[in-house]
């Protein structure tokens, strides 16, 4: 790195340290159930027995290492069978893994769209945000979920794309899937979906909002790392798209593949998912998320409105707020703290994740704690 290089970096760096928004990894020590309020292991699924003992059978026939990329050697029996349970599932004609979220939104849109505008929702996530900035076209942000709005004014065409969140990530409401519905008949536009936190969560089978909207959704993306309790992600659509991203798109080709065992372990997570007893673990994560949002609502807390797991309570203030995760952690809470970039200016917040597991004493110790900061 030149001086002049090197200089540009470490005054990018005072810079961010004097805004209070200096970012640090921590080691995460908050295992127990009644601690952990940052995970987005929302079925608490890493720890189900089916899905352990999956991996641990497959580390047994497989190894640990995929062994390379998908089109060398790193494509088993267990990632083919993975991606026909994922098809099967979701009723499309094909799937394809990536090994992140960030990479299967980035690399699909950087690969498939070609033509036309992109409109997109102005909360949209990191990955989906870089990936239209790297197609070189034309694209309009609307505000947040005014889908009502972005049908009267923008008057998209067939060859243009919507591209959105399911489950925002941040506020954690969801998609006006009605108003989309109707823009997407109406205009025959293309939809990119980005369901990360609503698949597994809710809605008949863990569908979320792709479930109602599947006729209108031409490319579905989705994580592993949220309510199957692993990482990973995935994209799924007609044939054409997903053959087009095996044969194009630079994420897939030159990423080494992940390990065989861990496609073992979400396709046992899936099956989980798709049964009665996923189906208990959405209602036991609805009651505690209605348990959590009753309690926060009574202490009158600036609680952001939504039904799913990411429950967040806007503080405003950067320092505020890493100083009250601060006490929430010496108190043996683990919660995140979120700031401006990541979201918007003077909404520096409180993020709680909430689990299938959590028990109502765990939640009422939270919120009792709570009621000693704020």
């Amino acid at each position: 790195m030149n001086s002049s290089n090197r200089q540009g970096f470490m005054t990018r760096l005072d810079e961010r340290r004097e805004s209070s928004r200096f970012r640090r990894r921590q080691t995460r020590t908050a295992t127990a159930i009644e601690q952990q309020f940052a995970s987005n292991d929302y079925l608490s699924l890493s720890q189900h027995p089916q899905v352990l003992k999956a991996a641990k059978d497959a580390l047994d026939r497989w190894g640990f290492g995929s062994g390379g990329s998908p089109l060398l050697s790193g494509y088993s029996n267990a990632h083919r069978e993975l991606e026909e349970a994922l098809a099967e599932w979701l009723d499309v004609e094909a799937v394809v893994l990536f090994n992140s979220g960030f990479a299967a939104n980035h690399g699909t849109i950087s690969t498939l769209i070609q033509t036309g505008t992109i409109y997109f929702d102005r909360l949209s996530h990191a990955s989906l945000i870089d990936g239209i900035r790297s197609t070189k076209r034309r694209f309009k942000r609307f505000e947040h979920n005014r889908i009502a709005d972005l049908s009267a004014e923008l008057t998209p065409t067939a060859e243009d794309w919507v591209v959105s969140e399911g489950t925002f990530s941040m506020d954690g409401d969801r998609i006006p899937e009605q108003e989309l519905s109707e823009l997407q008949q109406h205009s025959k536009v293309s939809v990119l979906l980005d369901d990360a936190h609503g698949l597994g969560v809710w809605g008949e089978q863990g569908l979320a909002s792709y479930g109602a909207l599947r006729d209108n959704i031409r490319l579905l993306t989705g994580t592993f790392g949220k309510a199957f309790g692993a990482s990973g992600a995935f994209v799924a659509g007609s044939g054409d798209d997903i053959e087009e991203l095996i044969q194009f798109c630079r994420e897939y080709i030159y990423s080494t593949a992940f390990p065989p065992a861990q496609a073992a372990a979400i396709q046992a997570a899936l099956t989980v998912i798709r049964s009665d007893e996923g189906a208990e673990l959405r209602a036991r994560l609805a009651d505690n998320i209605d348990n959590f949002k009753g309690q926060l609502q009574q202490r009158q807390l600036n609680l952001i409105a939504s039904d799913s797991p990411i429950q967040s309570w806007v503080v405003g203030d950067d320092q505020q707020v890493m100083l009250l995760k601060q006490q929430l952690q010496q108190a043996g809470f683990a919660v995140s703290a979120v700031r401006p970039p990541t979201v918007p200016e003077g909404s520096a917040r409180i993020r709680f994740s909430l689990q299938a597991q959590h028990q109502p004493q765990h939640i009422d110790a939270l919120c009792q704690q709570l009621d000693k900061l704020s």
